[in-house]
């Protein structure tokens, strides 16, 4: 499973080229992030957690589906060392078969994670963009630097993601 999403075609947010997933690793231990819709304020808290622990976690690969472009304008202020590449088709989240929820009822949150949705609503988020699937739901993976699958957590819900402590004890284990 691991060699097949590793040898899925994204591209570079940050110039549009087109580069494996493996390439994006570089040869490293990797947490891979992927990310539910450009849209999504759980996925924003989440990778702002995760970037807090960047220097602990080691190299970040954040997929998302969408456009280069679209992720560029999205992710701009991002530190250089975390890449962003586009999954315009969703091959890598089939590849590690991340999931969909099936209607849009499903989209239900905890009521703990309910003040994250209200904030990121205030602060000027939008609920989405035209060609977004909300449905799509996320995951984390963690390779190693021969590029082998050594965990993967695919979400259950829109809010459902992993504690950072979790994340770095994997990445520990990959090194």
């Amino acid at each position: 499973m691991s060699s097949t999403a590793l040898d899925v075609t994204v591209r570079r947010a940050s110039d549009g080229a087109a580069i494996t997933l493996r390439d994006a690793i570089g040869g490293q231990a990797s947490l891979i992030v992927l990310m539910r819709h450009l849209d999504c304020p759980f996925c924003e808290v989440y990778v702002g957690r995760v970037l807090q622990a960047r220097d602990t976690i080691g190299r970040i690969v954040l997929v998302g589906n969408a456009t280069p472009e679209e992720l560029r304008e999205v992710h701009q202020g991002l530190p250089p060392e975390v890449l962003v590449v586009a999954d315009e088709t969703q091959a890598v989240y089939e590849a590690w078969r991340t999931g969909r929820l099936r209607r849009m009822l499903d989209l239900r949150i905890r009521l703990r994670s309910a003040p994250t949705f209200v904030r990121h609503l205030l602060r000027g988020g939008r609920l989405s963009r035209p060609g977004q699937d909300l449905l799509l739901l996320g995951g984390d993976v963690v390779v190693d630097a021969d590029g082998t699958t050594t965990w993967l957590r695919t979400s259950r819900r829109p809010d459902d993601r992993p504690d950072v402590a979790e994340l770095d004890l994997r990445l520990q284990h990959a090194a």
